[in-house]
C-alpha cells in the first residue's frame, strides 16, 4: 500500500499543491483543516482533479486550533499508518482580533510543537521525515534589505526578538513568529531525540496559479496572487505600485516539490532548503502583464519598464541559495513564467463571458 502523509494546513494556497503532487505520484493523504466545509470542498475538488483515484486516497481531519494542547494526538491515534508529516499550517497577516502572541506567535510555536510532540509520543516507529514550512522571514533583517553586503542563504535567521514587537506591525510579527517556531522545531528535534528526521524548507513570496480555479476569484484572493490581482486593475496608481513588495520569489508548483522531495532523499533530511527563482517587484509584474497581455494595454500602469532591474538590485534582497541547488536538481520555473501563469487564471475566473 502507498505510504501516507499528513498535510497539515492542505486546503492553503500552499497546501493544496502539495497534497495535489502527493496525489499524483500515488501518495495517500491526510490534510489537516479548520473546518468541516474546507475538508468537504477539498475532498470534492480533488475528486473532480483526480476521478480514478481509490476510495480513501484523501482524507481530511478537522482542527480549530493547532495551538491547543493535543490538538494532533487524535490523527496519530486513529491513524497509525503515517509514513510523513508535512507542515504548512501557520497564520499569516493580517490575521483575527485577539494580541498578536495569541493570534500569531502561538499557533506558530505551539502548533509546531504540538505537531512534533503527537508524532513522538503515538507514532515515534512509523513516521520517518517530517518537513516544516519556513519563510524568508525567518531569515532576513528589514533594516539590512538594501545592503548588498548581507546575504541571504541556508544559514541566516532574522535578529528581531518577540520582546521588539508592537500590535502595529503585524508583519515583523509573522517574521518572529516564524523564527522562533523553526527554532522551536529544531530544539525539539535536538532535546527529545525522536526517530523522524527533520528538514526545513524556507520560502519566500510564493506566485503562481491557485490549485483550483474558484480560490483566484477575486473575493478570496489572498498573499501574492492579490498583489497581482491588484496591479491588473485598471483602477491602480504609482502608489500601489510603490506599495508593492520588492523580495525573492518562487512557483508555488516548484515549492510543493521541494517539500515532497525530502521524504525519501536521504541526503535533504537536517537540511533548510531555500527554493528561490529571482528577485520580483511591481515593476516586473507589470512588465509581464504588458509584454503578455496585448488586450490590456492602455488599461494597466506602464511605470518604468527599463528600470526593472535597476529597482530589483537596488532594493530586493541578495541571497545564495548555491547549497540547496547542489542537493536537488529541479530547475526552477522562472519568475516571469510564475507571475504570467496567475495572471492566465485571474483574467480566465473573473472575466464575465
Amino acid at each position: 500500500m502507498a505510504p501516507r502523509v499528513l498535510v497539515t494546513g492542505a486546503s492553503g494556497f500552499i497546501g493544496l499543491h502539495i497534497t495535489g503532487e502527493l496525489l499524483s505520484r500515488g501518495y495517500r493523504v491526510i490534510g489537516t483543516v479548520r473546518t468541516h466545509k474546507e475538508g468537504e470542498q477539498m475532498l470534492k475538488d480533488f475528486a473532480q482533479e483526480f476521478p480514478s483515484a481509490p476510495g480513501g486516497q484523501l482524507l481530511y481531519v478537522v482542527i480549530p486550533d493547532i495551538s491547543a494542547i493535543g490538538s494532533f494526538d487524535n490523527v496519530f491515534q486513529l491513524n497509525s499508518d503515517v509514513s510523513y508529516a508535512i507542515h504548512t499550517a501557520c497564520p499569516t497577516p493580517p490575521v483575527g482580533e485577539g494580541s498578536l502572541e495569541e493570534t500569531m506567535l502561538c499557533p506558530a510555536v505551539e502548533g509546531t510543537l504540538n505537531l512534533l510532540r503527537a508524532i513522538k509520543r503515538y507514532a515515534n516507529d512509523s513516521v520517518k521525515n517530517v518537513v516544516y514550512t519556513s519563510s524568508l522571514s525567518a531569515c532576513w533583517n528589514l533594516d539590512k534589505v538594501e545592503d548588498k553586503s548581507f546575504i541571504i542563504d541556508e544559514l541566516s535567521w532574522n535578529n528581531y526578538k518577540w520582546e521588539d514587537i508592537n500590535d502595529d506591525n503585524r508583519y515583523l510579527a509573522y517574521s518572529v513568529a516564524k523564527k522562533k517556531a523553526e527554532k522551536a522545531a529544531w530544539k525539539f528535534w535536538e532535546d527529545e531525540k525522536p526517530l523522524f528526521k527533520l528538514t526545513a524548507v524556507v520560502s519566500p513570496f510564493v506566485f503562481g496559479p491557485q490549485r483550483f480555479d474558484w480560490k483566484a476569484k477575486k473575493e478570496v484572493l489572498s498573499g501574492s496572487a492579490e498583489i497581482v490581482s491588484n496591479l491588473l486593475s485598471s483602477a491602480s496608481t504609482l502608489q500601489d505600485l510603490q506599495e508593492t513588495p520588492i523580495s525573492l520569489a518562487v512557483d508555488v508548483r516548484d515549492l510543493a516539490v521541494y517539500h515532497i522531495l525530502p521524504l525519501t532523499n536521504s541526503a535533504l533530511e537536517q537540511k533548510r532548503l531555500l527554493p528561490i527563482a529571482g528577485k520580483f517587484s511591481g515593476q516586473r509584474i507589470l512588465n509581464v502583464i504588458n509584454e503578455n497581455f496585448p488586450e490590456l494595454n492602455g488599461k494597466v500602469l506602464l511605470g518604468k519598464p527599463n528600470d526593472v532591474l535597476q529597482i530589483e538590485g537596488l532594493k530586493a534582497p541578495e541571497y545564495n541559495n548555491k547549497k540547496t541547488l547542489a542537493l536537488i536538481e529541479h530547475e526552477f520555473m522562472s519568475v516571469d513564467r510564475s507571475i504570467a501563469d496567475t495572471v492566465i487564471q485571474i483574467l480566465r475566473v473573473n472575466t464575465t463571458k
